[in-house]
């Protein structure tokens, strides 16, 4: 009898042998499955993070350069260099000119797979495991922003029978809507915002005139031109109203500190600024002063028919001296201080003073803490990046629908 329990007690801790060791395996397999799924997902998220910050470096060298989607194209270099300045997997992330597409004109996808060390894994020979992350962006147009306003309202360009004109055109002087003679041409002028309703989701940048219809304030690329403008007037359409706006706070001083370093309140269209009356010289000649000494190397210069300001300080078209500004309707300019509705927004690149004038060129760029408008709806003319406003944004958005 006792030998009979021996045999037994034998047989079940042999039973319990097998047991734990099956036991053992499994845990080492569950300890494996739970490590090694938790760093691929930790390996994942630094991908995603990778590729979400290419992607909106690549929408933002859309705007610097629409339309370029070639290998040396500022949409892929940068998309590339700021995917490296990512780490997954222990490695800065390295993306390659086929990983990034351009399913839009004003839309980039990149798609990274990168293959990702295990560790309790190899034991069932696993040792790399493949991860797949995508990202997508898009350069659209921006309708307003907090991004560093200076304390000018330029009217907008309106149309004078076929031609577009400069409010600070010589010889055609203010916006006349009755009948009148400008160039050897009879017209009356007429005057439509880009942001207007009428061109919704419209891709604008091609359009190249202002014919009947179309819209007449500045839009790009058709007045991104190396036409100098004036921001600032030393000649008044109206007495009193030099182009000067009050951001923030009235007075000189807030005028100069805004334009030597701008405003970050949040401006649209479609708001009301009043104007800040007075030539304003001095404070106007310290301002951009101060303005150009933070980038004093600033140049314009065309890149593949593109207008780009280059630095030695900051990376293209990211100069300091690139300044948004609001625009006010021509329909409604008047003198002294008068309250204007902001129809356009526009980005300008600042040459200096001469006189007592500022002086320089509007520039494609981008807007930061910007409020996005309607993506364009494709179908006229050339697409560009933001869809032919001069100041645009990016935004992350969902891969799945390219």
């Amino acid at each position: 009898m006792a030998q009979a329990d021996q045999k037994r007690t034998r047989r079940d801790r042999g039973s319990i042998l097998v047991l734990v060791t099956a036991g053992v395996v499994v845990f080492i397999g569950a300890t494996a499955l739970a490590v090694d799924v938790g760093y691929l997902y930790v390996v994942r998220n630094q991908l995603q993070n990778a590729v979400d910050a290419a992607a909106l470096a690549g929408a933002q060298g859309l705007l610097v350069d629409p339309t370029n989607h070639t290998p040396d194209g500022q949409a892929t270099r940068w998309a590339i260099e700021y995917a490296a300045r990512n780490r997954a997997d222990g490695v800065p992330v390295q993306l390659s000119p086929e990983e990034i597409t351009f399913p839009r004109a004003n839309v980039i996808r990149v798609q990274k797979v990168q293959l990702v060390r295990t560790f309790f894994a190899t034991i069932f020979g696993l040792r790399r495991v493949p991860v797949s992350v995508q990202s997508a962006a898009v350069a659209t147009p921006a309708s307003g922003g907090s991004g560093g306003w200076r304390p000018f309202a330029p009217p907008d360009q309106f149309a004078h029978g076929s031609q577009c004109v400069t409010p600070t055109d010589e010889d055609h002087g203010p916006y006349n809507p009755d009948i009148h003679t400008w160039n050897g041409i009879p017209a009356r002028d007429y005057y439509k915002s880009p942001y207007d309703p009428e061109f919704e989701n419209w891709d604008l940048s091609g359009f190249r005139d202002c014919s009947l219809g179309n819209p007449t304030g500045f839009i790009t690329p058709r007045d991104e031109d190396g036409r100098m403008i004036e921001l600032k007037t030393d000649r008044p359409a109206f007495p009193g109203n030099f182009y000067p706006v009050s951001l923030g706070a009235r007075g000189a001083d807030t005028y100069r500190h805004n334009i030597a370093y701008g405003w970050n309140g949040m401006l649209r269209v479609g708001d009301v600024i009043d104007t800040e009356p007075g030539n304003m010289a001095g404070p106007t000649i310290q301002g951009v002063t101060q303005l150009i000494a933070q980038d004093p190397t600033a140049h314009l210069v065309r890149v593949n028919g593109n207008w780009v300001v280059k630095s030695t300080q900051y990376a293209d078209n990211e100069s300091p001296r690139i300044v948004p500004i609001p625009l006010i309707s021509p329909v409604e300019a008047g003198a002294g201080r008068t309250s204007f509705r902001i129809v356009n927004i526009g980005s300008f690149f600042i040459i200096g003073t001469r006189g007592k004038s500022v002086i320089g060129y509007f520039i494609h760029r981008r807007l930061p803490q910007a409020t996005a408008a309607s993506p364009p709806q494709y179908g006229r003319g050339e697409p560009s990046g933001a869809s032919g406003r001069f100041l645009g944004t990016v935004q992350l958005t969902d891969p799945a629908q390219y």
